[in-house]
């Protein structure tokens, strides 16, 4: 098999084929490392994220993302208990969250402070709900992770034709301060205001994940310093390195007689060999899918070249020094300020007993909005280092106007298609469903196949597609508990 991809997706797709008696694959990457969008980097005060930077505890629905976890030490004794113990120093460290809003940090990103009657009873009105969709059935639950074990049903397709905003408005929901949270949980996960998200998809956000059913309350996520490096460097290793080929771009893939031959390029040398291979999984983005595999059908080809990326851009910055805090909570891992354009920082040291203290690197990220993606991409690579480093700094000025004082450094990483974006209308396209079946031998087991980029359905997808081939090449059912169609 060839696996055409290392992030998430293609790394679990090889993990699953390891576990299924499956060890002749090949896994390529065109990034000098493995792990995509969930990369870890560092220097020589800390490790720090390079893209994703926490995984939330997962549902029971991920089952095999429990497993995964268990294989690699986040979780000790059973994976498969209603409540699975999970390792200490994987667990964020308190305090978890906190906001600056008036000049004051308050515990938590909820807005607290200040708010008028009308506004507090807004914010337990929609965490009503919330809870309320949350609710496991008999049929199952309206909004689960991975996405494909929700119940879709009529109501479901109704709320991906709205946005998140105008639906929110519709429930009578128009307070500021509801609408900047759910603003920025939605730029948080999906790079992209709660205007232009599916309703499906930011309740999906909200309901999917029940943290008080996990066994832990429902904010509690599991990080370390390179944030979610660690999950796709460990399963990197269990790969081995023979089977794992960084600097190489898969240029071309057509079918066979007897199955694919794939052309595959090394980026250092350019040189090209061909790779004969009975299945291939693509764990690549879907819109370079078309471009490289040969007779697509055209709809899926158009749904490809339709899907609109988030740009990201991301600061890692040195501290020597500890600049003073404003009055309220102390430092948390994740440190926000209401109404920036960009999402705050965490702290990479936080897992330490001396999070508090310098040296240390603080990640700082931003999703460029207000233009389309393909401006907003030119945007993105036509300015310098200097633009971004600059802008991280006076994005957090209001919390620390003299923050330049205290850092040596500042490093800046670009993402011109960190994720795809939840628009409405695309939890029902049949053109992405056709993505979420592929064939018997070509699967694609990218989060785009979901519509949206986060670790549990990259996960999720990898190892369908992982199934659904080791399946067909055994001649056996696939495991209906793997399968995800939606």
């Amino acid at each position: 098999m060839l696996i055409a991809g290392a992030g998430i997706g293609g790394l679990s797709a090889a993990w699953w084929f390891t576990r299924a008696g499956f060890d002749d694959f090949m896994v390529a990457d065109l990034q000098s490392a493995p792990g995509g969008n969930a990369r870890g980097g560092g220097n020589s005060i800390s490790r720090y994220p390079l893209g994703a930077h926490y995984l939330p505890l997962p549902t029971r629905e991920s089952a095999t993302l429990r497993r995964l976890l268990s294989d690699l030490g986040a979780i000790e004794g059973a994976p498969d208990s209603v409540r699975p113990r999970y390792a200490e120093r994987l667990l964020v460290a308190a305090p978890q969250e906190r906001l600056l809003r008036f000049g004051h940090w308050q515990e938590g990103i909820v807005p607290e402070a200040g708010l008028t009657a009308a506004e507090r009873g807004q914010m337990q009105a929609f965490f009503e709900l919330v809870a309320r969709f949350r609710r496991r059935s008999a049929a199952g639950k309206a909004f689960a992770l991975p996405m494909a074990a929700s119940k879709v049903d009529g109501d479901a397709l109704a709320l991906d034709h709205v946005s998140f905003a105008t639906w929110l408005r519709g429930q009578g929901l128009n307070s500021a301060p509801l609408h900047w949270y759910v603003d920025y949980a939605c730029r948080d996960d999906f790079g992209t205001p709660a205007a232009m998200v599916s309703a499906w998809a930011g309740l999906h956000y909200f309901a999917a994940r029940d943290g008080e059913a996990e066994g832990a309350s429902s904010d509690v996520v599991l990080t370390a310093p390179e944030g979610n490096g660690w999950i796709t460097e460990g399963l990197a290793a269990r790969i081995g390195g023979e089977r794992l080929q960084c600097n190489a771009i898969v240029r071309r893939v057509r079918a066979t007689r007897s199955g694919y031959e794939s052309w595959v390029e090394d980026i250092a040398s350019g040189r090209t060999c061909r790779v004969r291979s009975k299945a291939i999984v693509w764990a690549g983005p879907l819109f370079v899918a078309p471009r490289v595999i040969e007779g697509l059908p055209d709809s899926a080809r158009d749904y490809a070249a339709r899907i609109d990326y988030a740009p990201w851009v991301m600061a890692q910055l040195s501290l020597h020094s500890s600049p003073p805090e404003r009055p309220g909570a102390q430092r948390a891992w994740d440190n926000v300020l209401y109404g920036s354009r960009s999402l705050g920082y965490v702290v990479a040291t936080h897992q330490r007993l001396s999070a508090a203290q310098a040296p240390t690197v603080w990640t700082w990220y931003h999703s460029l909005q207000g233009a389309p993606s393909k401006i907003l991409r030119r945007e993105l690579l036509a300015q310098r280092r200097e633009h971004w480093a600059a802008m991280a700094l006076s994005e957090l000025a209001p919390a620390y106007p003299d923050l330049a004082d205290h850092v040596s450094r500042i490093d800046c990483i670009r993402h011109g298609h960190a994720m795809a974006r939840p628009l409405p209308g695309f939890l029902a396209d049949p053109a992405r469903h056709w993505f979420a079946r592929g064939l018997p031998t070509l699967q694609f087991a990218h989060a785009d196949v979901s519509g949206f980029s986060v670790c549990e359905e990259a996960h999720a997808r990898g190892v369908s597609a992982a199934e659904r081939i080791a399946a067909a090449l055994s001649g056996r059912k696939p495991d209906p508990q793997v399968i995800f169609d939606v």
